[in-house]
């Protein structure tokens, strides 16, 4: 397969090459860069309801740190489970197109009080795509037929929340721009084309791993697991502003110490 200077870097750990890995590691929350110099293996988790929750309860270690995605599966599980509770977590919230929104928060469907948990028993990461979040009201959707407001939606941020939202410590903006995937064929014909958000963590965090394995001067870096991205026509969505040819080429043959488990 042919490979440009960023998959060099990253298959070949060559710190030559522009320090991609370390502006990887510092677009990182300041506790998830503590994390990842403590914990041994990163789990991406996919938003696919094939996955349950024995499957991660057999998965999962204390080691783990978790991604976790938008209006993310399994939310209460992840929060209170005596096995999972305690593990580190990041979460990721994409901005809707270049509205004032982002997937998995409000006014949009969210899982406010899971995170709420899980701020008070583990470290906490919060990752917005390309913009802070800006607190919008239902009023702000610029399709709120996409995800109608029902009485059970939470639509107020608790003051704990609230805090970590406005936190450099826990939170911060990860562009679909990021040097990261500045391979990444998008469409120019298509509005916000970028890359799916799986791909983008995982290209992120496959260069800033980079940055731990220098700093703990170690030759084994930390390993990743990618669960549930599954690469065929049984998944339920595929965005045409995706390129995914693309992503599951270099899928098909995983980095050093990436594991991808497909889950159906």
């Amino acid at each position: 397969m042919m490979r440009n200077t960023l998959q060099n870097l990253l298959y070949n750990n060559n710190y030559d090459q522009p320090d991609t890995s370390a502006a990887a590691f510092n677009t990182l929350p300041s506790i998830i860069q503590q994390v990842l110099l403590q914990q041994q293996r990163i789990v991406l988790i996919a938003n696919n309801p094939s996955i349950n929750t024995a499957s991660l309860e057999a998965l999962l270690q204390p080691t783990d740190m978790l991604v976790l995605f938008n209006d993310f599966i399994h939310a209460d599980f992840f929060a209170n489970n005596p096995i999972v509770r305690d593990l580190p977590k990041l979460l990721f919230f994409r901005q809707i197109g270049d509205s004032a929104l982002h997937f998995g928060l409000p006014p949009r469907s969210n899982n406010l009080t899971a995170m709420l948990d899980m701020a008070k028993q583990a470290p906490l990461g919060i990752l917005f795509g390309n913009t802070d979040y800006q607190f919008p009201l239902p009023a702000d959707d610029p399709n709120p037929n996409d995800d109608p407001i029902t009485a059970s939606r939470i639509l107020d941020i608790p003051k704990l929340l609230n805090d970590l939202l406005h936190s450099d410590e826990h939170c911060r903006v990860l562009s679909e721009q990021h040097s990261v995937v500045a391979d990444y064929p998008i469409f120019a014909d298509i509005h916000s084309s970028a890359p799916t958000s799986g791909f983008l963590l995982y290209r992120l965090l496959l260069a800033a791993r980079l940055e731990v394995q220098q700093r703990q001067d170690v030759e084994t870096p930390l390993s990743i697991v990618m669960l549930g991205f599954n690469d065929e026509d049984r998944t339920a969505h595929f965005w045409e502003g995706h390129n995914w040819a693309f992503e599951r080429r270099e899928l098909a043959t995983p980095f050093d110490s990436v594991e991808i488990i497909r889950q159906y």
